[in-house]
């Protein structure tokens, strides 16, 4: 996809209803300037098709969309990410949890979440202190974070091991397992 030299803010996953797109393509528009600032969007869903008419409408040439990968090459793609995005728009807190936000987060990205503060994975966010939350709509704080990331490759290391540690010790299927036997067990009680 070339993008080698390049720093890549990744967007996998379904582009539904739930999702926040506008203001992560309106944050490619207002760094499209940035020759070494490449997003990338990977799924399918309802707002794919806008996505696509507003990369030609505003000629981005610093946004790529692809369709989902295969199973096997979800490694590679996220190995290619030196940022996640997760997004929620407003009001779906609670009816809608971004699970890519735990493959993002095993592969050791720093993660942006376009959310409300109320939900869950912004609290995930702030509790293990791998990204930011950025409100719904404001683009120009989600351009601004990933420029400032972009230039800060400490920070990036930081945020990415943070994600990755608390996956090993918070979310991963033997803890999350151990805490559901825990709570069946205790219902019985």
């Amino acid at each position: 996809w070339g993008l080698q030299d390049k720093f890549v803010v990744l967007y996998s996953g379904n582009m539904g209803w739930f999702h926040d797109l506008e203001t992560i393509i309106e944050a490619a528009k207002i760094l499209k300037s940035h020759t070494e600032i490449e997003f990338v969007f990977v799924g399918e869903g309802h707002k794919k098709e806008y996505i696509r008419n507003y990369i030609e409408e505003y000629r981005l040439r610093n946004c790529q969309l692809h369709t989902y990968v295969d199973r096997d090459c979800l490694g590679l793609l996220l190995a290619a990410g030196d940022v996640g995005l997760v997004s929620l728009n407003e009001g779906q807190e609670g009816l809608s949890v971004p699970s890519k936000t735990f493959g993002l987060m095993a592969a050791g990205l720093p993660i942006f979440g376009i959310m409300s503060e109320r939900s869950e994975i912004a609290q995930i966010i702030k509790e293990n202190d791998f990204g930011e939350v950025i409100r719904p709509g404001d683009a120009v704080s989600l351009a601004s974070l990933v420029l400032a990331l972009s230039k800060d490759s400490d920070q990036a290391k930081v945020w990415g091991d943070n994600a990755k540690k608390a996956i090993e010790d918070k979310y991963n299927l033997n803890i999350i397992a151990d805490k559901y036997l825990d709570l069946i067990k205790n219902i019985n009680q």
